[in-house]
């Protein structure tokens, strides 16, 4: 079994030699922490352009990590996106070039809209802060993402960050422009669990915020509830109703 503290040194090593003149942004876990609390991550997950491809490559071949698999999709019309699992020792590692794609949906968020105005932000994790700044996905791109991905720790991990400022209207003029008919119906399965019980208390517990009966955990919940239907598009807003327990 990894050690997770041996993992995030050796985490804390890798990505403080970022290479800063290649583009990518780092997303998954330790982006929500980059907005957030401290926290261990499993995996590092990083979104590059097709183009840098060449360069993370000889990056990760340095620092001695090995591509363990590689998986491949796209549909008719869309560019081809790539995963790439790399590891090396404590170090896992998901390269996505071009974008990420849904598997439940098929939605597609290509890179050119991840990449666009990266947030520069030295990452503080739980042995410590990073030497410097590293290129993180904005807020919008992470929204959209873990919206898309709908999964209930994803949507817990939006919870933990909801007191950055975000422009939901962005995430929702993105899904409304350029995600089809079945990336809506997923969104409407995200918003039927943020308007049940189930989630709000799963949620609280995780992130260890007490009783869900407390008043200002009600509070924070129907906030978050209304941030999300805000990101959502016109075509599955407004089929829940608020989030009112107790």
């Amino acid at each position: 079994m990894i050690d997770p503290d041996e993992r995030e040194r050796q985490v804390v090593s890798l990505l403080e030699s970022w290479p800063s003149r290649t583009s990518g942004v780092l997303v998954g876990g330790y982006a929500i922490a980059a907005y957030g609390a401290p926290r261990y991550s499993v995996d590092v997950d990083i979104v590059i352009s097709t183009s840098s491809r060449d360069a993370w490559t000889d990056w990760l071949t340095t620092h001695h990590l090995e591509r363990q698999r590689t998986h491949r999709v796209s549909r008719a019309g869309e560019s081809q996106i790539e995963v790439q699992r790399w590891e090396y020792d404590a170090i896992t590692l998901d390269l996505m070039i071009g974008g990420v794609r849904d598997r439940e949906s098929g939605g597609v968020i290509p890179e050119s809209w991840l990449l666009r105005k990266p947030s520069m932000i030295r990452l503080e994790l739980l042995s410590g802060p990073l030497a410097k700044p590293i290129r993180v996905v904005r807020l919008e791109g992470l929204w959209a993402m873990k919206l898309l991905a709908g999964r209930p720790h994803d949507l817990t991990d939006l919870f933990s960050i909801m007191h950055q400022k975000v422009d939901l209207t962005e995430v929702r003029d993105f899904f409304s422009e350029s995600l089809q008919s079945s990336s809506w119906r997923k969104l409407r399965g995200v918003l039927a669990q943020v308007t049940g019980t189930k989630l709000y208390v799963d949620a609280l517990s995780r992130l260890r915020q007490g009783s869900p009966d407390l008043r200002a955990n009600l509070a924070r919940w129907n906030r978050f509830t209304e941030m999300v239907v805000n990101a959502m598009p016109r075509e599955t807003s407004g089929e829940e109703p608020p989030f009112r327990p107790g």
